[in-house]
């Protein structure tokens, strides 16, 4: 009866030291990720974000403005000498020069965390960096784990804008009918970040929101640089609600 016994408790103990190996890589890979996320988003932030109140005049206001003209080209250049348009472009200017020289904060709503990969990103990832021959280390891919954001870590290169959890808002479209004592100028949401095996470059996806089926989706391919540094290589428009 000894040596099965003995059998088995070295089973269990082997059992625990490679689960144990294993939870240490995860956690590390976790660790590994959530810094290379804090240090590439403000340069994300930068790429995705807009403030929605300095958008430019709209075009013609009407189907049978275009109508009198042969091309959508002709009816814009005739529009742009109306002096409903110039009228607009003063009273754009304006307002674009009062929000850069208002100090007034504005808050962004982000997701509390940052959970799964987006399966396509496998293919993307590889396609986009196919003149680096990179490969990608899929078994040890953990599709469903996260990590909650740290709002202390978050930074923005643009000094007025300040971070606040999605969950301390009202859900779904209450979210944009409702009244603050701030400034809201978006929802921002992230996937994780999806490495290749040497951990040199990235893929993660990002959405910005500006109202009710009003966002724009992005897929955003990060690398490092030859100081060690990660930087953006390219942003790609996904989708558009």
């Amino acid at each position: 009866m000894r040596k099965p016994l003995t059998s088995f408790f070295a089973i269990l103990v082997l059992t625990s030291i490679f689960w144990n190996c294993k939870q240490e890589k995860i956690v590390s890979e976790t660790i590994f990720e959530q810094a290379v996320f804090y240090e590439i988003f403000p340069s994300i932030l930068d790429s995705i974000y807009d403030d929605s109140r300095k958008s430019p005049p709209p075009p013609p206001p009407s189907a049978e403005f275009f109508d009198k003209y042969e091309s959508t080209d002709k009816a814009i250049e005739a529009y742009k000498k109306t002096d409903i348009y110039i009228q607009a472009i003063k009273d754009y200017e304006i307002k674009k020069d009062f929000l850069n020289q208002d100090k007034s904060l504005i808050y962004l709503a982000i997701s509390d965390s940052i959970t799964r990969f987006q399966r396509e990103d496998l293919y993307e990832l590889v396609k986009h960096f196919k003149n680096h021959n990179i490969v990608l280390d899929s078994k040890n891919i953990e599709l469903n784990n996260g990590f909650k954001i740290n709002l202390n870590k978050l930074h923005s290169n643009n000094r007025k804008i300040k971070f606040k959890f999605q969950s301390e808002f009202p859900k779904g479209r209450e979210f944009w009918r409702t009244k603050y004592d701030f400034y809201v100028g978006g929802e921002i949401g992230f996937n994780r970040i999806l490495f290749d095996k040497s951990k040199s470059y990235g893929v993660i996806n990002a959405g910005f929101g500006i109202g009710i089926l009003n966002g724009n989706g992005f897929r955003v391919f990060i690398r490092k640089d030859n100081n060690d540094k990660w930087i953006i290589d390219k942003v790609i428009h996904t989708w558009i609600s």
